[in-house]
């Protein structure tokens, strides 16, 4: 005979429910939550309900070289704010550059918001910064990029993923003829 309280506790529970202890309707609760809690598991987040972007800036940037050659990549950044109340364990970026005229994309860029153990809480901000694996050639003084005959306009389409979601698309933009973020050229103008 079982003599702690909790046995007897669960004694009376299964006599209350019929003298065999079981329950014509357990199988059908236990079904229904089961499937209740597959469903709420599996369902795909949807990462504009889940982020907001703002400050979209686009400009191009030189990599450094040890010869006279330079090559002259876009750029896109912007702000990530998380605007749920849950906390991200995987969310990532991606860019796709497009010269005009010319239909298929010239080059990518990608970057992981939840690099490592980070995470976006809720109201999280982070700063996204892509570059293009493409870039153009430069020889010469970086002024005279865009006075080239063989340079092309580009714009940038970004796109972000939570989890197991499809690529959402957050937006396009035209990469301004610029070197240098906004910031950076306000520190060469202007240095203190």
């Amino acid at each position: 005979m079982v003599t702690n309280n909790v046995m007897r506790h669960l004694q009376r529970i299964g006599r209350a429910l019929g003298r065999s202890g079981w329950n014509p309707f357990a199988p059908a609760l236990c079904a229904s939550l089961i499937m209740a809690f597959s469903a709420v598991s599996c369902a795909t987040p949807d990462p504009k309900a889940l982020l907001r972007v703002s400050d979209v800036e686009t400009y191009w940037i030189l990599d450094p070289s040890r010869t006279d050659k330079r090559f002259l990549a876009p750029v896109v950044r912007f702000q990530v704010e998380n605007i749920s109340q849950e906390t991200l364990l995987a969310v990532d970026a991606t860019a796709s550059f497009h010269r005009e005229t010319i239909k298929d994309p010239w080059g990518s860029g990608f970057f992981r918001l939840t690099e490592g153990r980070k995470a976006v809480a809720p109201g999280a901000k982070v700063l996204v910064t892509m570059s293009s694996d493409a870039r153009y050639t430069l020889e010469g003084a970086p002024e005279t990029a865009f006075q080239n005959s063989s340079f092309k306009s580009v714009d940038v389409k970004f796109f972000l993923k939570v989890g197991r979601s499809t690529w959402a698309d957050f937006g396009t933009a035209p990469v301004e003829n610029v070197l240098g973020s906004k910031e950076a050229r306000q520190v060469i103008n202007h240095p203190q």
